[in-house]
């Protein structure tokens, strides 16, 4: 009984662990991080595990409140960013945000490669992957937009300079997105 018990616990642990349309999508096998640690906004609308050692800044005013990281010990090009925002907006995903999405990309000289409507964590969601140059870097974005209530939503960024190991940097940065408890 007590094999079939801890047989059943594991089974339970994996499932909360599963991931995301995104992950799967990507056949992502992130990399294990140690010594996570629990960040949470200041308003207290999210939280997330981030590594201990990451370099992490809190912002809030009255429309918005975020948490930005990333690993500072190793060189820009081999790591990311995450940058992760509770808005207090309502956000619709139709045609005319979907637009409005596209122009502001074009007119950063992003070019989106990758573009889907998704349910995450049983919330409405849009995902994007666009690529263009940051200064000297070729560069990455990947914007996920989740509809939180009617008038909040979390929007989640990564972005990867450079071209080394890209895939494996994104799959990492969608592993700590997968993450966020709002």
């Amino acid at each position: 009984m007590r094999k079939i018990l801890m047989i059943f616990l594991f089974a339970c642990i994996a499932a909360c662990e599963s991931k995301s349309e995104l992950s799967e999508n990507m056949n992502c096998k992130p990399e294990q991080y140690a010594n996570l640690e629990t960040i949470a906004d200041m308003d207290k609308q999210f939280k997330v595990l981030l590594p201990s050692h990451w370099k992490t800044h809190l912002y809030y005013d009255k429309n918005q409140t975020s948490i930005f990281s990333a690993d500072t010990t190793k060189q820009l090009t081999d790591s990311y960013t995450i940058d992760i925002t509770y808005v207090y907006d309502e956000i619709i995903f139709d045609d005319q945000f979907i637009q409005r999405f596209k122009k502001n990309l074009s007119d950063n000289l992003l070019v989106e490669t990758t573009s889907y409507e998704l349910m995450f964590k049983e919330r409405d969601a849009y995902y994007s992957r666009a690529i263009g140059k940051r200064g000297k870097f070729k560069y990455q974005i990947c914007n996920l937009f989740i509809k939180i209530y009617s008038h909040h939503y979390l929007h989640a960024k990564a972005e990867i300079f450079g071209d080394s190991l890209v895939n494996q940097r994104i799959c990492n940065a969608l592993s700590l997105i997968e993450k966020i408890e709002y």
